[in-house]
């Protein structure tokens, strides 16, 4: 089923608002905290993808190319 032109706006809106609230969330972390905004951003970044559990997405080519990952 296709989106409308509405719908696809309305995620993009959805979206970009998400993000602005987001950003603007980590502005303010960084000032309450005295921290460089990239600072805390990097931080906020490994947080998530550590709470993601997100695996090495290139095991498999090593695997394949018999390279070892580091440690």
């Amino acid at each position: 089923m296709k989106k409308t032109a509405a719908e696809v706006d309305d995620t993009r809106d959805a979206s970009l608002r998400v993000s602005k609230r987001v950003r603007d969330s980590l502005k303010a972390a960084a000032a309450v905290m005295g921290r460089p905004l990239y600072d805390v951003t990097n931080e906020a970044i490994s947080n998530y993808l550590a709470s993601a559990k997100v695996g090495d997405p290139l095991a498999a080519a090593r695997k394949s190319m018999g390279i070892k990952a580091r440690k």
